[in-house]
């Protein structure tokens, strides 16, 4: 299998150190904070003293502090996975940093590849570029053939082996979940849920948030 079918037709390769830790995001984080909202919630069915309301009151409270923190890890941990895919292509095609005038040459080159607009062209360019020592543009082709899904143009670009590292970096990048994906979506999810206190049990979520708001009820009588 080449290195650009590798790309685009997802592998089993391993993910690196960095990566991993993007794919595990702040699913320790959400697992703390619930651990440390449900034992609120049992001092509270446990602590003496309390009427049946504040008692309720502090799960409903907790709880709906719990889904909003949970929910927010959960959106960071979608965006990480996001970020580090973007970062991957930006370093693959050096989409990022460089001097004034690398970034000025990196600017014209990307206005020239715009136009094209099929792999034909786009390897006619590629090979010419590389014939020419023109490394950056051959770069940015590469990069424009990548975001078209022109296999055989990424292939082309690092057929000396010379961007292996680029590559590996694409194909790392594949490996990493389609935060789109409903299914995906739905595994994740359960990682950051929260289950309702049992003494939640039967309310309406408009009873919830009333509690939620609730002066805790007082001490028993």
């Amino acid at each position: 299998m080449t290195s650009a079918q590798q790309i685009f037709n997802r592998t089993g390769a391993e993910l690196s150190a960095e990566a991993q830790r993007v794919v595990d995001g702040t699913r320790q984080q959400a697992a703390a904070f619930i651990d440390s909202a449900n034992t609120t919630v049992q001092r509270a069915m446990d602590r003496k003293g309390l009427t049946d309301q504040a008692r309720q009151a502090i799960a409903a409270r907790t709880y709906r502090q719990a889904q909003a923190q949970s929910q927010k890890l959960l959106d960071e941990h979608i965006a990480g996975i996001e970020r580090h895919k973007k970062t991957l292509i930006d370093r693959a095609f050096g989409a990022r940093g460089g001097d004034a005038q690398t970034i000025a040459n990196r600017r014209a080159a990307q206005q020239l590849v715009a136009g094209i607009d099929s792999p034909d062209a786009a390897l006619q360019m590629l090979r010419t570029a590389q014939q020419d020592g023109d490394a950056q543009l051959a770069q940015v082709i590469a990069g424009h053939a990548y975001s078209y899904g022109w296999e055989d143009i990424v292939d082309e670009w690092n057929a000396d082996g010379s961007n292996n590292t680029a590559v590996a970096g694409l194909i790392e990048r594949n490996q990493l979940p389609d935060t789109t994906d409903f299914g995906w979506r739905m595994g994740v999810s359960s990682d950051f849920h929260i289950a309702k206190p049992s003494v939640l049990d039967g309310l309406r979520e408009q009873e919830i948030d009333m509690l939620a708001r609730d002066d805790l009820g007082g001490e028993a009588a």
